[in-house]
């Protein structure tokens, strides 16, 4: 049987110096999975402030067993993780198996009926999952995989975890964002392989996806197919980008292009941060921080 080594490799560490072991009864941990990368966010409850952020690359890990694995060995070897007195804990799922529905028809009994118009799921692997947004009228209906979630909600028996989609962070965190137009505004989110759109109007949620793509090129197409479809103006629109990508500067430059009223997003203004933060660039882990917006 081939092995496989199970890499993690960090990329980011900040800490703010107010971080104490002594006040995890204060603290939310909030947890990013993804199939290639684990984001984790410490956030004191007290202050509203973000006080550690760890981004981690996965290697070998094309398959929920193989993700598992890779997970358990980094959990294993990391103090802070592997704590189990926190005050609350939340888990992100990165994925394609989502849907949206509005809150006046869904049933909570009925998710893998929704996911199947949408996505394609695993009933013998995947758990099902919702989250009512709590500034909009609708409801996250998502599927992860059993074992990922069973492994992370045992390292933590005395506290129900919550169980999230990437996608909530984000929209969660820009109906936050200040400065919304009476217009149609276009939000996207870059991550290595995946990105998502956010379109919402008066700060009220419109729109949510999220797309593969191998290159610039693909941000345009959807990008622009999605402002066609919500009749948005591509010169006038206003367009914020955040993302997790080393090259988030090239696909900026390919969306201006197209998109004349496009401009890179900041650090949500609801938190706290200390001036180690400003390591990362402001739009960098939009989606890491705002898992804390979910109530």
């Amino acid at each position: 049987m081939e092995e496989f080594a199970f890499n993690h490799q960090l990329v980011k560490r900040i800490k703010d110096p107010n971080f104490s072991i002594d006040d995890l009864a204060y603290y939310n941990l909030s947890l990013l999975v993804g199939r290639e990368d684990f984001k984790f966010c410490v956030t004191d409850t007290r202050e509203t402030r973000c006080l550690l952020l760890e981004d981690y690359q996965l290697e070998n890990t094309d398959s929920p067993d193989n993700l598992n694995q890779a997970l358990f060995r980094l959990f294993e070897g990391h103090h802070v993780l592997m704590a189990g007195f926190w005050k609350s804990v939340k888990l992100a799922i990165k994925n394609q198996k989502f849907t949206m529905v509005p809150a006046p028809i869904f049933m909570s009994d009925n998710i893998e009926n929704y996911l199947k118009m949408s996505t394609t799921i695993d009933p013998e692997t995947d758990s099902f999952f919702y989250y009512k947004h709590t500034q909009s009228d609708v409801v996250s209906a998502f599927a992860a995989e059993e074992k990922i979630v069973s492994h992370i909600q045992s390292i933590y028996p005395t506290l129900s975890v919550q169980v999230l989609h990437q996608g909530s962070a984000l929209i969660e965190g820009i109906q936050r964002h200040k400065d919304h137009s009476p217009d149609k505004e276009v939000f996207i989110h870059l991550d290595t392989n995946h990105f998502s759109i956010i379109v919402t109007q008066s700060g009220n949620f419109i729109y949510y996806n999220r797309f593969a793509h191998k290159s610039p090129k693909d941000i345009v197409k959807y990008t622009l197919a999605t402002m066609q479809e919500l009749d948005i103006n591509k010169e006038t629109a206003k367009l914020l980008v955040w993302g997790n990508t080393q090259a988030s500067s090239v696909y900026f430059e390919e969306l201006y292009r197209y998109v004349r009223n496009v401009s890179f997003g900041g650090k949500p203004a609801y938190l706290r941060f200390a001036y180690m933060f400003d390591e990362a660039q402001d739009y960098q882990y939009f989606d890491a921080y705002n898992i804390y917006a979910c109530e």
